[in-house]
């Protein structure tokens, strides 16, 4: 047992992933991650609705429950230090602080919203402060926004990249369901949060998980079939069966079974889809069929689509506003896990990121990496407070930006209405904006490690179970089931006139299919998040 140890923790949209470490010897211990987030939503935007309406401490605590469950998973004494990376939602979520100001855009929308935001530059606070469950004197770790909007996590990525080092246009981009996106032009930094999506990650993917063992996470052609490729339980890379897509049979079987597939194998499916004509104009007539009774829908090719759409916008916008032709940028880096095990090449010919790429970075998860260099060196959070200080960027916002409007609803288009690629083009050029660049055919593509996490440590990754149910019943109730046979995840369930919810599998407030399908209208959301005998927030 090691006498002296710290942890790191990366809090994703999507889930939580965290590692324990020897802080003698530097040697990574154990690694554990979850496979969703605690909080109800598929997206950080659902995230940030449920802490203001329904509120921030339940959401905090919501947080700090499934964080302790990982934290006692990693099955280390003696923790000295911790640190934690994350957007400035999950960031605040954690810390507690004041949230409703990233709701908001403007001063004057603050002033009258009587709202005063908080600092975000990096601090340390001790455990006791947040109720985490380790020693109440561990320090705590947390790294600097670079604006209130820009946070830890892009400043991670751009800090791993290296790219503020070189003397180059760069662009990076953090591949999740925010997709931080960072171009640097001539020195000046051009920012950009682009909505993609949880279809990014495998969620609302009929048969979608993220990242974990036994998931198809890429697809290779075999002639006129498909090999499947699967994470062992060390989440590296193996052969899954051979399958035809058209039907489902099993050319060629294999050791690895799969239980779903992971958003950068619904990209593969969607890419291969494409070139071998199962795909045409965002649509297919059937499944797609895969390995083990897993398949994609067409819902399933829309939500992708529309999810890599977004990507292929954002670019566009930020290249139209910094004044640069996709084909001038020299290097790409993709972070994240799905930024990791994509195939780069397949992202290129659809359009994730620019097809004109010449040389491709991909550096897995520089949040947890990050947050690791912060537990084993903690004066590094004073040189990221300088970089942070020292970054002048341009933020784009895409929800207001008439550039991103303008192309989004061109990629709507192709998955909604069936707009032929060469037709995107001509409006694009209509609009008076760039074209796509032509692929390029010798691209150079580094994948710099084996897996996302650089370094599980010696034991197998664990997968969490964050699930918290709560209870709660309603007057008036005449148990007709429309909610619960209704709810899209199935974290709803009624016996005995007693109602559950799985707040990790609910939908939350973008949702709310169980409210508007009561009959009685008596179905109150918010009252599962009452204290109770039987919901202990």
């Amino acid at each position: 047992m090691a006498e002296h140890t710290g942890i790191a923790i990366d809090i994703g949209t999507s889930g939580i992933r965290a590692q324990s470490y020897d802080l003698t010897t530097e040697k990574t211990i154990s690694t554990a991650i979850t496979l969703r987030h605690p909080l109800p939503g598929a997206n950080v935007i659902d995230h940030l609705h449920f802490a203001i309406d329904i509120g921030q401490n339940q959401a905090h605590k919501l947080l700090i429950n499934a964080i302790n469950k990982v934290i006692n998973s990693l099955d280390v004494d003696n923790i000295e230090r911790l640190s934690v990376c994350g957007n400035p939602i999950q960031l605040s979520l954690f810390n507690n602080i004041e949230i409703r100001d990233l709701a908001y855009w403007g001063k004057n929308a603050l002033k009258n919203q009587n709202i005063t935001p908080p600092s975000r530059k990096s601090k340390k606070i001790k455990a006791s402060e947040i109720e985490l469950d380790v020693p109440p004197n561990t320090d705590v770790y947390i790294p600097p926004a670079i604006k209130h909007e820009i946070g830890a996590d892009a400043l991670a990525m751009l800090y791993k990249s290296g790219a503020l080092d070189k003397d180059e246009d760069s662009l990076i981009i953090d591949f999740g369901t925010n997709a931080e996106m960072a171009l640097i032009v001539e020195g000046e930094i051009y920012t950009a949060s682009a909505a993609a999506g949880p279809a990014i990650e495998g969620q609302t993917i009929e048969k979608g998980r993220l990242a974990s063992p036994n998931t198809i996470c890429d697809i290779a052609k075999e002639g006129n079939n498909w090999r499947m490729k699967i994470l062992d339980d060390d989440l590296l890379v193996q052969n899954g069966d051979l399958i035809n897509p058209l039907n489902g049979d099993s050319i060629e079987k294999s050791d690895m079974t799969a239980c779903g597939i992971t958003g950068t194998g619904v990209i593969a499916a969607f890419c291969l889809g494409i070139e071998d004509g199962i795909i045409e104009n965002g649509k297919i007539k059937e499944k797609i069929y895969l390995q083990d009774d897993i398949y994609l829908t067409e819902n399933d090719i829309n939500n992708i689509g529309k999810a890599l759409g977004a990507f292929r916008a954002a670019e566009l916008t930020l290249a139209e506003s910094s004044d640069i032709y996709l084909d001038e940028i020299d290097s790409v880096y993709m972070a994240g896990a799905s930024g990791f095990y994509v195939d780069a090449l397949k992202s290129m010919k659809i359009g994730q990121i620019p097809p004109s790429s010449t040389e491709v970075f991909q550096i897995g998860n520089t949040s947890l990496a990050m947050a690791k260099d912060i537990v084993l060196n903690p004066q590094l959070l004073d040189e990221l407070q300088q970089i942070a200080d020292d970054i002048e960027n341009n933020h784009i916002m895409l929800a207001t930006s008439e550039i991103f409007e303008k192309i989004y609803s061109l990629e709507l288009a192709i998955y909604e209405e069936g707009l032929p690629f060469e037709k995107y083009e001509e409006w694009l050029s209509k609009y008076g904006y760039q074209e796509m660049p032509p692929l390029e055919e010798n691209p150079q593509i580094h994948k710099l490690f084996e897996k996302d996490i650089s370094d599980a440590g010696d034991k197998p990754i664990k997968s969490i179970d964050i699930s918290n149910t709560m209870k709660t019943t309603f007057d008036d109730c005449i148990s007709c089931m429309e909610c619960v046979n209704n709810c899209p995840e199935n974290a709803l369930s009624l016996k005995k006139n007693e109602f559950s919810l799985r707040s990790d599998l609910c939908s939350g407030l973008g949702c709310l299919r169980c409210v508007r399908n009561c009959k009685q209208n008596v179905f109150k959301y918010n009252q599962f998040y009452k204290k109770s005998d039987k919901n202990e927030l």
